[in-house]
């Protein structure tokens, strides 16, 4: 693993947990900790057996729901209407938790109906406790947002409507 853990890493760990005879494993990369867990009792808490067929959960120290284990990541994120059917739109660059705002109680970057340039930052994306800005990445009118604060998104995602012609 590099200085920053990917997903791939991740679900490469629970692979190996869930093929091992340890009920639980702890592991940290720089400031990046991944515990895992293969029963449902807190992380610190003394073990017990674990389930027959029970599946690893990531314990990612922040208030958003996760998917578990077993589930596609997609499975827990609405969908969004075909990106062809929204015009153009700026789509989410990674996975993660999108936030309109820097920061709980600030002002959003940007309202509906505000011109932004290439550059703009419109929100952030949340990964394992790295804020990463995402940029408008052309000019033009927002028009709408089509997640709201704190909303898990996929790679891909719409995340807003731009109209590019104003």
């Amino acid at each position: 693993m590099g200085e920053q853990p990917s997903w791939q890493d991740v679900l490469d760990l629970i692979s190996q947990l869930n093929e091992s005879d340890y009920e639980s494993a702890s592991v940290q990369v720089g400031d990046v900790s991944i515990r895992l867990s293969k029963n449902d009792a807190v992380f610190d808490a003394p073990t017990t057996a674990g389930r027959v067929g029970a599946q690893p959960r990531i314990e990612t120290g922040f208030d958003t729901p996760t998917a578990s284990a077993t589930q596609p990541a997609a499975a827990a994120i609405p969908t969004a209407a075909p990106a062809a059917a929204l015009g153009d739109t700026i789509d989410a660059p990674m996975i993660g938790v999108f936030y309109r705002r820097p920061s709980p109680g600030a002002a959003p970057f940007v309202e509906p109906g505000q011109r932004v340039e290439a550059d703009t930052t419109i929100g952030i994306i949340e990964i394992m406790k790295l804020m990463n800005p995402i940029v408008a990445g052309k000019a033009g009118v927002i028009t709408d947002f089509l997640v709201t604060d704190a909303d898990a998104v996929e790679f891909g995602q719409p995340l807003a409507t731009i109209d590019t012609s104003a």
